[in-house]
């Protein structure tokens, strides 16, 4: 009878562990990336206040590249290139440094490089803007082929839908991940915490939900708060464990199995038992 009692205590206490875990062993992923980082000290700071795994894009002719990139490394976040690309309405204004479809092989391996030293530590790179840059096959292998000379990961931030950046990455044997969630195409903060609740949905029916956004108010107040009430059934993951695939698995609970059984205390006469403090005398 004791020892009945014994092995279902012990199996009571490992289904309560159980049930503990499994909701994080089994959680959906979230990637969160967040573009156009280096211009904004209070927008900036307060997204390297949020947890390290969210990672940051630099623009690398922005005024605080550098500087961001430096401090991202010092919290082992995650670091990408925010590469400025050709969009398809030639009027729209685009940084310097940008990726054009007049670019030979030789332009687009220095811009890469030029554009990594003005960003250290970066572990791969995305498009900001590039409607027009990432639909051209022949520069999107220039692109794949330096990338790949570099080993930089890739992120297909989907500005157009006729996108080939993703496949041509594909072909050159780059890690590459899509871009699933816009956080703030629209800056009104009903629409940010919709977007926000639209890709918690997306994961749960896909498995990983990657999502970009942007350092504005709205949309760091929305992750603030979500990122502080995510549910159980969701774990925010660093997006370089995505593209390394890397299953990301929460800490072993401490466990200590004891190999002798529990003495009887309720009742004399008590037994002496090894590794059971607190045993009264008769």
């Amino acid at each position: 009878m004791i020892k009945g009692f014994y092995k279902r205590s012990v199996l009571l206490i490992f289904l309560q562990i159980f049930t503990l875990i499994s909701p994080l062993a089994m959680a959906a992923k979230l990637a969160i990336v967040i573009d156009d980082i280096g211009y904004r000290n209070k927008e900036d700071s307060a997204i390297y206040a949020l947890p390290q795994e969210v990672a940051v894009a630099i623009i690398p002719s922005a005024p605080f590249a550098t500087t961001r990139a430096n401090q991202a490394f010092a919290q082992k976040r995650d670091i990408l290139i925010h590469l400025p690309m050709q969009p398809q309405n030639h009027l729209q204004p685009i940084e310097a440094g940008a990726l054009t479809i007049d670019m030979d092989g030789e332009k687009v391996s220095r811009l890469i490089q030029v554009a990594r030293n003005k960003v250290p530590y970066a572990i791969g790179l995305n498009n900001h803007m590039g409607s027009r840059a990432t639909t051209d096959k022949l520069l999107m292998q220039h692109l794949m082929q330096s990338l790949s000379q570099q080993q930089l990961f890739f992120l297909d931030s989907k500005t157009a839908g006729n996108s080939v950046a993703a496949k041509t990455a594909r072909e050159f044997g780059i890690n590459t991940l899509e871009r699933h969630i816009f956080l703030d195409d629209s800056d009104e903060f009903a629409d940010v915490q919709k977007q926000f609740n639209a890709a918690i949905a997306y994961a749960r029916k896909h498995g990983t939900s990657v999502m970009i956004g942007h350092p504005r108010a709205n949309s760091i107040a929305v992750l603030e708060k979500g990122l502080n009430n995510l549910p159980a059934d969701i774990q925010l993951v660093s997006v370089s464990s995505l593209w390394r695939g890397e299953e990301v698995q929460p800490a072993k609970p401490f466990i200590i199995l004891f190999d002798t059984e529990p003495a009887l205390t309720s009742q004399p006469p008590f037994d002496s038992v090894p590794l059971l403090r607190g045993v009264p005398k008769e």
